[in-house]
């Protein structure tokens, strides 16, 4: 891997475990909740990582048609709609092992390449992927400040609220 494919790497994997650890004692009513704020549950963020940054790499730097492998958008999906925790999962790492290999195959050339977003304009390919690693610590932010929120204090300790109820 290229250094600088390195460093998208690292900046990708650096929040990964942590997110990982919030996520895994989650409840699928959890994951469907909504804070008092209206922001976007827990479940709608993991797809939501995983389809931006499945679908930047495909659609922006492949020039590959988009994918939805839950047969719609998170953006167009209602809660109870959501795939269960085990499938989003496994679509973040599907996704995840993908950009692993497109940039494994990537030489340092291809980063000042120009393509062309929908709604960034023109880009290099440094900062589409500068975007899906951002897009990814942003949303896994939001995944521990709404854990916070559902669960009350710390959101890596895992009995804050013994109900399973939202916290106040």
């Amino acid at each position: 891997m290229t250094p600088q494919a390195q460093v998208i790497w690292a900046g990708l994997e650096f929040r990964k475990p942590a997110t990982l650890q919030l996520l895994e004692p989650l409840t699928a009513e959890e994951l469907r909740w909504r804070p008092p704020s209206g922001a976007n549950p827990i479940g709608w963020q993991v797809w939501h990582i995983a389809e931006v940054e499945d679908n930047w790499v495909r659609q922006v730097l492949l020039g590959e048609a988009r994918s939805y492998p839950f047969a719609r958008s998170v953006r167009e999906a209602a809660p109870e709609q959501y795939p269960p925790k085990s499938a989003l999962l496994s679509y973040f790492h599907e996704v995840r092992e993908r950009s692993r290999a497109h940039l494994e195959a990537m030489i340092e050339e291809d980063f000042e390449h120009h393509v062309r977003d929908a709604h960034f304009g023109e880009l290099t390919v440094r900062e589409v992927w500068g975007g899906v690693v951002t897009s990814f610590a942003w949303h896994a932010g939001q995944i521990a400040l709404t854990v916070r929120l559902l669960r009350g204090g710390d959101p890596f300790s895992r009995g804050a609220a013994t109900d399973g109820s939202p916290a106040a």
